[in-house]
């Protein structure tokens, strides 16, 4: 998995003006909704799980080129 994937749908590197705090929160949140999610929803809750990644690889990178 890799965030460069995603970056097309963005403004170049815009993600870096998170801070850890809040990369850190993204990923919080986003796997707390995933358990919130019903079976029916099965889908919404991989994707949660998967855009939670995104958000912990960013933090890796941001801690990395500190």
């Amino acid at each position: 998995m890799s965030i460069e994937e995603h970056q097309n749908k963005y403004i170049p590197d815009i993600w870096k003006e998170y801070s850890k705090q809040e990369l850190m929160m993204w990923v919080s949140l986003l796997s707390k909704r995933a358990t919130h999610r019903s079976k029916e929803a099965k889908s919404k809750a991989i994707k949660d799980i998967n855009d939670a990644k995104n958000y912990l690889l960013m933090l890796e990178i941001k801690i990395e080129s500190e």
